[in-house]
């Protein structure tokens, strides 16, 4: 699993003019929610595209001054509805030994038999959501396309993993390689 460090600073005043003062130093307010209590305070924007602005999956450290440090994941980012600027990020704690529910981006490995003969490959799905013990945390779920020709689709229920649920039907599809028009022109039709 991916994880960052982030140094973060405990927000002593809840106003809204306090928090736009903050976004003006280049600064986001954040919130992490744990069981015993909630924690407000603000990071920089910079340190936070880090962890936003990818598929990739982080598991974040965060460290206050007086305080334990807390791993958490992201759970929600709120943005500007005008200039789609990020104005709130929400975090939660994370507790050993509990299943959390979380969704998990997938990358397809390998070169599809389907697509060397000239056919398109599909990724209906870009991520899953699991249920998993957070000492397992994944930061992907590999997918073999390797054995997919032209017609044949991979689902839900070809990934198996025991160390987590997968929370979707088991007959969706997650990708396929379907004929191009190419393939078809060349009289590969079946």
């Amino acid at each position: 699993m991916n994880c960052i460090n982030i140094q973060g600073k405990k927000i002593k005043e809840i106003k809204k003019k306090y928090n736009s003062e903050l976004r003006n130093y280049g600064y986001i307010p954040c919130i992490i929610y744990s069981k015993n209590k909630n924690i407000k305070f603000y990071v920089l924007l910079s340190i936070l595209k880090k962890i936003i602005l990818t598929y990739k999956v982080y598991k974040v450290i965060l460290e206050m001054k007086n305080e334990n440090k807390i791993e958490a994941l992201l759970k929600e980012i709120q943005f500007h509805p005008i200039n789609d600027e990020i104005i709130h990020v929400d975090f939660f704690e994370l507790k050993k030994d509990k299943y959390i529910i979380i969704s998990i981006p997938i990358i397809s490995v390998g070169h599809s038999l389907g697509v060397s003969k000239g056919g398109e490959y599909k990724l209906f799905l870009n991520k899953i959501k699991i249920k998993i013990i957070t000492d397992d945390l994944l930061d992907h779920i590999n997918l073999n396309i390797n054995n997919l020709d032209i017609g044949d689709s991979l689902y839900i229920k070809n990934i198996y993993n025991p160390k987590y649920i997968i929370l979707h039907n088991s007959n969706e599809v997650i990708a396929s390689i379907k004929s191009s028009r190419t393939y078809i022109k060349e009289g590969h039709e079946k």
